[in-house]
């Protein structure tokens, strides 16, 4: 018995679309007055309380220039080839538009723009973090199209003029504080490059020193002394060798205490200790010398080569001194702006014909519920008396 009383209690508790039919045609009277109150309510607050919001859009575009040391050797030296491949140029508009965006929510650029403006005094902020908060969050809008390289700047006001002239306020802080920038990068890469430019000087003098010091000792050519001394080495051995033969024929002509075969032998000594001489001789005063030819042939090669080297690196700096130079004095626009704040002639927020029905529509839900919960909780009350006063007859019919 007990069990088909709860069973009886759960069917009553089930709730049917004829119930709320039912209950709505009950209390109709009451949903539509509490309906109509809450969308008079809304046309109320949203159409007469509520501050129009008004937008100003500005965009301005990348120009995608490098900055530092890799700008200066791609705009200043475009025939060095292959920094492209390096990835030199790689996101240079991203990286910009990213950089335009963190100068425009900089608490330095919203600080003066608050200031300037008074936003502090008409809304009423206490502090300054809550007014850069609540700007940076609510009123200044940062988009970008990063196929095209653009940025927009909007800022939301009820005042669509003011709106207009706070958007070209931040570009002209956009473009104040990106040249700053860049003139204190240029002025880091240009101490850097002008370090790197005297050192090579530096390198150079020192090359040039230790080579005129090298041919003060071996001369101003020593390779071409050496290639001499080597071609007079050729000639004499192939004229000693001519003599020998010679020698050999008087030889078995002649007897050997003949003049004639003693004179021959005398040219044939001559040669050779010429040619000894020559490959042998250390001497610095003699210009045919071969001794230690290797190493100081060796030892002139490597100074022509630093000194290459030197000359080289010096004429490759130079170039980026000077450029580095002019972008430090530099104080030209850096920001592209493409198209230029406008005033409002429409409001942008808020929807108020869309949050009018949307609150009725939910308003109507909301009544609907409220009069289908409570006829749900007057029915669940009513079973659980009913259910208890059959308990106590049930419990007094087992004690009888």
């Amino acid at each position: 018995m007990e069990e088909s009383n709860l069973d009886r209690q759960s069917d009553n508790n089930s709730l049917t679309l004829l119930d709320v039919i039912i209950i709505f045609s009950k209390n109709k009277m009451r949903i539509f007055l509490a309906t109509g109150i809450v969308c008079i309510l809304s046309i109320l607050v949203y159409f007469f309380v509520l501050d129009l919001i008004f937008i100003s859009t500005a965009s301005v575009k990348s120009s995608s220039k490098s900055g530092g040391l890799l700008g200066a050797l791609d705009a200043g030296l475009p025939d060095i080839g292959g920094l492209d491949e390096l990835g030199v140029g790689g996101g240079k508009s991203a990286k910009e538009l990213a950089a335009y965006e963190e100068i425009l929510s900089s608490r330095r650029c919203l600080e003066e723009l608050i200031i300037k403006f008074g936003l502090m005094e008409r809304d009423e902020y206490k502090f300054m973090e809550d007014a850069i908060k609540d700007f940076r969050e609510n009123k200044l809008l940062l988009s970008q199209e990063k196929i095209a390289g653009i940025l927009f700047i909007s800022v939301y006001d009820k005042d669509p003029v003011l709106a207009k002239e706070m958007v070209e306020f931040l570009l002209s802080q956009l473009d104040k504080i990106n040249i700053e920038m860049n003139v204190l990068n240029a002025k880091n890469n240009r101490e850097f490059i002008e370090r790197r430019y005297y050192q090579s000087k530096d390198d150079l003098a020192k090359v040039e020193d230790s080579m005129k010091a090298f041919q003060l000792i071996y001369g101003i050519a020593p390779d071409l002394q050496i290639k001499a001394s080597a071609q007079t080495v050729f000639t004499l051995e192939a004229e000693l060798k001519a003599e020998e033969v010679k020698l050999d024929v008087v030889r078995k002509i002649l007897s050997a205490d003949q003049p004639e075969v003693k004179l021959q032998e005398s040219k044939v000594n001559s040669l050779r200790d010429k040619i000894n001489g020559i490959q042998s001789s250390t001497d610095l005063n003699d210009f045919l010398r071969l001794g230690n030819s290797p190493q100081i042939a060796m030892s002139f090669l490597r100074l022509q080569r630093d000194l290459e080297i030197q000359t080289k690196i010096l004429t490759f700096m130079l170039p980026i001194y000077e450029q580095a130079k002019i972008e430090e004095k530099r104080e030209t626009p850096t920001v592209i702006v493409l198209d230029k704040p406008y005033v409002a002639e429409r409001k942008t927020k808020p929807k108020r014909l869309t949050m009018v029905i949307v609150l009725t529509f939910i308003s109507f839900g909301i009544s609907i519920g409220y009069f289908v919960i409570k006829f749900k909780w007057l029915q669940f009350k009513s079973n659980d008396s009913r259910v208890r006063d059959e308990r106590k007859l049930a419990s007094k019919d087992d004690i009888g």
